[in-house]
């Protein structure tokens, strides 16, 4: 799963911020770095459905997904 719908993206949004406890402080500076990121790359992160939902990925090498 390559994109998300908005309605998706809200629901996921949802639960992490839920998981979070409640409250999310994303600053001006980091915002802006995962929207425009400096080194080039397009996409930092990867979503995957799984047999029982998504699995959200972000980081720098692709994760193993072998085991």
């Amino acid at each position: 799963m390559a994109y998300l719908s908005d309605v998706n993206l809200r629901a996921v949004l949802t639960v992490l911020v839920e998981r979070a406890g409640g409250l999310v402080h994303v600053t001006n500076e980091e915002l802006y770095d995962a929207m425009l990121p400096g080194d080039g790359e397009s996409e930092r992160f990867l979503v995957t459905e799984t047999p029982s939902g998504l699995t959200i990925w972000m980081g720098g090498d692709e994760p193993d997904r072998t085991g």
